[in-house]
């Protein structure tokens, strides 16, 4: 295909009502066809993790950010990075920019780049292609599909639009320009590294490491909305890419509905699960991994069944901590793989392939006809009017409204009862708060018999669900949205026009708790209506003699347009793996279905940027831009309106003329910056070494290095193998934490700027056995940090890099016997394996062995109370042992030694199988009991005494005299 993009007017077809779109440009091949040339992919990355001082992410708390040790001589920030947010002090897990770039036999490529941003900004790609462009790279802005992570705990300094500051920080020019050179520099070195490749594709499922965002409630009718906490998308697409010629891996890309949001207020930056999940996932299978979002899953997990691991870790990811976030990314690692291997081993949805179509499609369209701008707050009018008014600017994003009413106005329902199509939903402009645009950017790009396509949202699960049944091969399985009645045990009365009554269905423990009531009982005019805004068929909402209807939901169910249109794309047009991605693109707020955007005011709904059909709007575009893809039509007519093609054109060229000023603006900002940087004190030189640690037990390492708007140290920890190399060991994926001290006061802003503040650095190494096993413990042996930075000195940039001592780390030897004792055939002895936690006043105030009570929740009963400590260490620490072996050392009373290996009877409990007489002895020595993490104990037992009378030793009948 031409490298441009498919399209961005197709009003004409929007107008119409009929959603199609133009045929494809030139060169784009049938589906199934056989190009003739050899697929090119190509992997890069690089580092994307801003300065330490700004904001940690949506759930910093906010303060007056950089500033706010001055009057006190506290902390303080002098580059001011952070202006409303409190300052981190430290990063957990560093964050990246990954991408793949594939090619194919005709030329034609596409970019998939990863960031670990919050959201997927348009202006961030454009200004990233400007720099590649500049560096004679052939991939374009439309070339490019730009995936956010979506991460709640990254530094969002890079858009101008005003709202999204009110999660995050104040726009900071800085930061936009570091990161479009970094997505840039990532995307150029995939390009660079084009090889011949085969692709495979496969789908796995995963239940374990995923919740539900919107959760379960009443509607305003009272009729059951939202889904249940075990509802969601849970297939992980799996896309392989290997090196035709040897078949080493490239990369691994996939998309899952995850929010890295389960962590809340520590002030450090930090990649959340996605550090370790890379790590899992590379390391096991040579293959870096890239990153998409898919539906809004959730680390809001809630209770969840089971509640506990076996070792009685909870089963809990919101704000449970960092070790029960790498727990979460270990399971659904153990998932990836398994769907990489079947790939490999040729179990696969899309078999491995060298010969496919490639082509990127961009559809640039207005907002619908009836809500053509984008908005924010959506307050229901009806409630307005039943004397509860709503503001949807006032509780950005939501409506903010005073005491709620219990019922609708009379003159609303009458109105509505007679056919008058009055506005159900108010709201307010949200351009430039949230959105770039002011039409909708919506992506599908195709690899052969897959194609990820974005609805440029933060996607509830019945787009994805909807979206991704349409554009399949197989017919007849849309899927229309949630529905309750099939959740529930449903029962009418009085038929056929009494109340329905639903309860939760006796083999269902998700069904409805506290905010759910059971029964749930309404009226069969609401229970039509509620099935009508499901099941009927959205055709025809969007037509011009619809505009003020679509916006009205009619009295009769019957005339309701519900979630989705009806149509799907035939066997020949759809895809083996369509894939919906959310967070890619640009960003129009959460996008709800119907049915869940009709239901009542809040936060999701309130973003939804397009009014109640949004969901629809978005699905029924990109299933046409993915029917085009696919079809092969040569034709390269686009026939504009006339009427619309300059309110597009005039969009577009405004985005380009303010991107293109903010691009020479940011550059020329940021190098003046640096340029100008003061000198740090020097020279950058060990200042604290490490000690040596048992299990248990964590090591830090200090150094003096440059300031925190120059250095971003790497550190790594090496191992010294068998023999005799140091080896890699464990890197800032999470397996090692870095914190500065800041300056203090008034008097470290002025010793920065006078070139003599000296800046310490430390890095923070735990040594622990793991839960689950698979995460891997830290063997015994010989380690070192090794660190790289930059320091300001002589007005440049100085690198420097050094090792620190080697440190050793050694079993934990600290299980204790508790218990001892024997009979008249035996010696039992019981063992207590737990495992310590780190004392607080570690090095990271982080670690404050914060013991977290279950029901503070409220969702559990009292009899299903569970605690854990969501701070006792960033690595996810095994609590507990269980004995694997013990040996007895028995003493008899004639000077021999004998040893009895006892046998397990118990948890902890163990036997050795002996007799023991009198002026006998026995006892567990140090070091002979172990658990089955290799952990023994340094003190050994009590000895028991024996107490059965020796034998009686019988003649055996020889006189050896007279022998």
């Amino acid at each position: 295909m031409d490298r441009r993009s498919i399209g961005i007017a197709l009003c004409a077809a929007l107008i119409a009502g009929s959603f199609a779109l133009p045929a494809q440009t030139a060169g784009a091949a049938t589906k199934g066809a056989d190009l003739g040339g050899t697929i090119m992919a190509g992997y890069g990355q690089a580092d994307m993790t801003w300065h330490v001082g700004s904001g940690a992410g949506q759930y910093s708390s906010d303060g007056v950010g950089s500033v706010q040790g001055l009057g006190t001589q506290g902390d303080v920030d002098p580059h001011r990075f952070s202006t409303k947010k409190s300052m981190s002090y430290g990063v957990q897990a560093r964050l990246s920019f990954r991408s793949i770039v594939v090619q194919d036999g005709e030329g034609d490529q596409v970019a998939f780049v990863k960031s670990d941003n919050y959201l997927a900004m348009d202006m961030l790609a454009r200004r990233a292609a400007q720099i590649l462009a500049a560096e004679g790279s052939q991939i374009s802005y439309d070339e490019i599909f730009h995936m956010a992570t979506h991460n709640h705990f990254t530094p969002m300094y890079s858009t101008p639009s005003w709202g999204v500051w009110l999660f995050q920080d104040v726009f900071d020019i800085r930061a936009y320009e570091y990161q479009a050179r970094a997505m840039a520099k990532a995307i150029r070195t995939a390009e660079l590294a084009l090889e011949p490749a085969r692709m495979g594709a496969t789908e796995v499922t995963h239940h374990l490491f995923k919740g539900m965002v919107a959760r379960r409630q009443l509607t305003d009718d009272g009729t059951p909305g939202g889904y249940p906490l075990d509802f969601g998308d849970f297939g992980v697409p799996i896309i392989r890419f290997d090196a035709l010629d040897d078949g080493a891996p490239i990369a691994v890309m996939i998309n899952w509905g995850m929010h890295p949001e389960g962590l809340k207020g520590n002030d450090l930056i930090t990649a959340e699960f996605l550090g370790p999940l890379e790590r899992f996932v590379e390391r096991e299978t040579g293959a870096p991994l890239v990153f998409g979002q898919g539906d809004v899953g959730s680390a809001e997990s809630g209770p969840a069944r089971p509640y506990e691991f076996p070792d009685g870790i909870m089963r809990q990811w919101d704000d449970a901590g960092y070790a029960q976030v790498e727990r979460g990314a270990y399971l659904l690692s153990r998932d990836v793989i398994r769907g990489w291997n079947d790939i490999g081993d040729g179990n696969a949805q899309v078999p491995f392939d060298s010969d496919f179509d490639v082509a990127a499609g961009n559809a640039w369209v207005p907002g619908p006809l009836s809500h053509p701008y984008p908005s924010v707050g959506n307050c229901r009018s009806a409630t307005t009017a039943g004397g509860a008014p709503g503001a949807p600017a006032a509780g950005l994003p939501d409506c903010e409204r005073g005491d709620q009413a219990s019922k609708a106005d009379l003159i609303w329902e009458n109105f509505k009862a007679h056919g008058i199509p009055v506005p159900d939903h108010y709201d307010a402009p949200a351009f430039t708060g949230v959105e770039e645009n002011l039409r909708l950017h919506l992506q599908a790009f195709k690899l052969g018999e897959v194609i990820l396509m974005s609805c440029a949202c933060e996607a509830q699960v019945d787009l994805i669900l909807n979206l991704e049944s349409r554009t399949n091969e197989v017919q007849g399985d849309q899927y229309l949205g949630y529905d309750w009645t099939k959740r529930l045990d449903c029962t009418q009365a009085n038929e056929p026009t009494g109340d329905w009554t639903c309860v939760r269905k006796a083999n269902d423990p998700a069904a409805p708790t506290a905010t759910f009531a059971n029964p749930v009982t309404f009226t069969d005019a609401e229970h039509d209506r509620m099935i009508a805004q499901v099941y009927n068929d959205a055709a025809g909402w969007n037509a011009p003699e619809n505009v003020v209807a679509a916006n009205s939901e009619p009295g009769d169910p019957a005339e309701i347009w519900g979630n989705f249109t009806h149509d799907e794309l035939t066997a020949d047009e759809g895809y083996k793996m369509p894939i919906g991605v959310g967070h890619a693109g640009d960003y129009n707020g959460y996008t709800v279905s119907y049915r869940e955007y009709m239901s009542y005011d809040h936060y999701r709904k309130a973003l939804t940027a397009y009014g109640p059909h949004t969901a629809d709007y978005m699905n029924t575009v990109l299933q046409e831009l993915a029917r085009t893809l696919n079809d092969g039509d040569n034709d390269d007519s686009w026939h504009y309106s006339p009427q619309d093609e300059p309110r597009a054109a005039a969009d577009e060229a405004r985005q380009v003329a303010v991107t293109t000023a903010l691009g020479r603006a940011s550059s020329n900002a940021y190098d003046q910056w640096r340029a100008h940087l003061p000198n740090d004190k020097g020279p950058a030189a060990p200042v604290t070494q490490p000690t040596n640690i048992k299990r248990f037990d964590s090591t830090t390492f200090t150094w003096r290095g440059g300031s925190n708007a120059l250095d971003v140290p790497h550190v790594v920890v090496e191992r010294k193998d068998d023999n005799g190399n140091w080896v890699e060991f464990a890197d800032q994926s999470g397996e090692i934490q870095t914190k500065v001290a800041f300056p203090q006061g008034i008097n470290g802003m002025a010793q920065t700027y006078a070139g003599s503040q000296e800046w310490l650095w430390t890095a923070n190494f735990e040594a622990f056995d793991a839960f689950p096993a698979g995460i891997g413990s830290t063997p015994a042996g010989e380690y070192r940090f090794v660190v790289d930075g930059l320091i300001r000195s002589g007005d440049a940039d100085v690198p420097y890099s050094f090792e620190s001592n080697p440190f050793t780390v050694d079993r934990w030897d600290g299980l204790e016997v508790t218990h001892v004792a024997q009979d008249d055939t035996g010696v039992t002895v019981t063992v207590d394996a737990t495992y310590p936690v780190i004392d607080e006043g570690a090095a990271f105030r982080y670690v404050a062995n914060h013991i977290r009570n279950e029901a503070d929740r409220g969702e559990l009963p009292s009899n299903e109370i569970r605690t854990w400590c969501d701070t006792c260490s960033f690595r996810p620490w095994a609590l507990s042992g269980l004995v694997s072996a013990a040996k007895l050392t028995v003493q008899r009373s004639d000077g021999t030694t004998e040893y009895v290996d006892a046998q397990r009877v118990g948890d902890n409990v163990w036997r050795a199988d002996v007799i023991l007489y009198q002026g006998d002895s026995a006892f567990f020595a140090p070091g002979d009991i172990e658990d089955n993490y290799g952990e023994r104990n340094s003190a050994g037992s009590d000895a028991v005494q024996g107490t059965i009378p020796p034998p009686v030793i019988e003649p055996t009948g020889f006189d050896v005299l007279a022998i």
